[in-house]
């Protein structure tokens, strides 16, 4: 399935679809007024999801779980930016970075720099800025899982 398809939702699937209300009330770096997002879990886009805004329709992305790319990413989020989300449990972290599908798997690039951060418990969330400079926001996600034999890379 093209990725422009499955976004847009044009496909028939008899599959069970998990949608979760998230809100980030700064917005997203260049969408400060798109606050409110559905997460719309597939299984023919997995491990991608649909990151949907609710305050417009026509602001969407492709998001994934860094640690498909990177171990350990939850690492490099610091307490301070998990307190900004109010996380009283850390069992409620989430991460996830917006991507940009390419037209082949090696063109698909994560922006790992500039992720978003969610408490679960409460579904609110942040998009943080990181201060690794061993991580991009054009970070090829696929070159790393191959050459690691499937798993992330370190």
């Amino acid at each position: 399935m093209r990725a422009a398809e499955a976004f847009e939702g044009k496909h028939e699937s008899t599959q069970r679809t998990r949608t979760t209300v998230l809100r980030f009330p700064e917005g997203l770096i260049g969408f400060g007024e798109c606050r409110n997002f559905v997460l719309i879990e597939e299984e023919d886009i997995s491990p991608f999801r649909r990151l949907q805004s609710t305050d417009r329709v026509d602001v969407g992305f492709f998001v994934l779980d860094p640690e498909y790319v990177r171990r350990n990413f939850l690492s490099l989020v610091s307490e301070s930016d998990w307190e900004s989300v109010g996380l009283a449990d850390p069992d409620a972290k989430r991460v996830l970075v917006i991507c940009r599908l390419g037209s082949t798997l090696a063109q698909s690039t994560g922006n790992l720099q500039a992720p978003l951060i969610v408490n679960d418990a409460t579904r609110t969330g942040r998009q943080v800025i990181l201060g690794n400079e061993y991580i991009s926001c054009r970070q090829p996600l696929f070159q790393s899982v191959r050459r690691n034999n499937g798993y992330p890379s370190v």
